[in-house]
């Protein structure tokens, strides 16, 4: 039991303090005690004082002041251990409150920092898986996904076509999916003549000119093998001059010059020239049949040559020259 009630206490603002009980302040016991104590006892708090002024402990009245004395204080005792009681009560349920608020606090900041935590961990997942997923890609790039192997199917391998431009193009096909075709003059495949993205599993190379060639077909999967092909010169055309034969005269106007005809040609020319030189012949008379008519031409000593410009070659093919005289 605390024998100084009346030091102040701000924190737990006691009822007990030093001011003087004569004041304004009042003593809150003071009214619950009017009743039954009205002559010496109030608000003086030197009512014990006062009785041992006016008699002695002998006396019967003396006693009863005595033990009234003690009583009050006994109440005042009392009163204060139950005030203080009741302030305990509500210090410890304060404290209580306040236990349990910051218990719902620090369980709610668990509960956040467990939330935060789980963030965390699933960010560290997620960063930790984020190397793998990057990786994948230049992996595939490393090593791309198989498709299907190719294997050529046309043409054999050593095939041979003659150049004809009146035929279309030559087809190249096989198994296996789109892919890149590539051809070259060599089995090394290198230099490369031509490479060609297809679509599809067949390509048709139009009009490939005279010789050897090589070719194999490319994709994600891996290439084929090369194979060649072989392209044969364009067939002449089978014409050759009728008249006049080779020494022999002809009228410079008026004369004829004739031929044999074959088919795949667009048209003939017949070239005179003095000189060996048939860059520009000095005479050129064309027909799409099987005879000219000169008309013009100076006497004079002249070689002559028959052009049929062919459709299979795409270009014109001529006899060889003969000697003439023209009149």
């Amino acid at each position: 039991m605390n024998s100084a009630p009346n030091q102040p206490n701000n924190n737990n603002n006691n009822t007990f303090n030093s001011q003087p009980a004569t004041g304004t302040q009042s003593n809150p016991f003071t009214a619950d005690l009017k009743g039954e104590f009205t002559s010496n006892f109030g608000t003086n708090t030197n009512a014990v004082s006062q009785i041992f002024k006016d008699g002695s402990f002998g006396g019967s009245n003396n006693k009863k002041y005595i033990i009234y004395g003690i009583a009050a204080v006994v109440v005042l005792v009392l009163g204060w251990i139950l005030l203080s009681g009741d302030e305990a009560v509500d210090t410890e349920t304060a404290v209580d409150d306040a236990a349990e608020e910051v218990g719902e606090d620090t369980e709610a900041g668990a509960g956040e920092k467990k939330e935060d935590a789980a963030a965390t961990d699933a960010a560290a997942s997620t960063d930790a898986a984020a190397p793998a997923d990057a990786a994948a890609p230049a992996d595939a790039a490393a090593q791309p996904a198989a498709t299907g192997s190719i294997s050529l199917t046309g043409p054999e391998n050593g095939a041979s076509l003659n150049y004809d431009e009146t035929q279309g193009s030559a087809s190249f096909s096989w198994n296996g999916g789109p892919g890149t075709i590539v051809f070259s003059r060599h089995n090394s495949m290198q230099p490369e003549v031509m490479r060609v993205k297809v679509s599809g599993s067949s390509y048709a190379f139009h009009h490939p000119w005279p010789g050897q060639w090589f070719w194999k077909v490319e994709s994600e999967g891996g290439a084929s093998e090369v194979r060649s092909f072989s392209v044969n010169p364009p067939v002449r055309r089978n014409v050759a001059l009728t008249a006049p034969a080779a020494g022999a005269s002809i009228a410079g106007t008026g004369g004829v010059v004739s031929w044999t005809e074959d088919k795949g040609v667009a048209y003939y020319r017949v070239e005179l020239n003095q000189g060996d030189d048939w860059s520009n012949p000095q005479f050129k008379f064309s027909s799409a049949g099987a005879q000219v008519q000169l008309n013009g031409v100076p006497a004079g000593q002249y070689n002559v040559r028959l052009g049929a410009f062919s459709e299979v070659s795409g270009r014109w093919e001529f006899t060889q020259p003969i000697a003439i005289t023209v009149q």
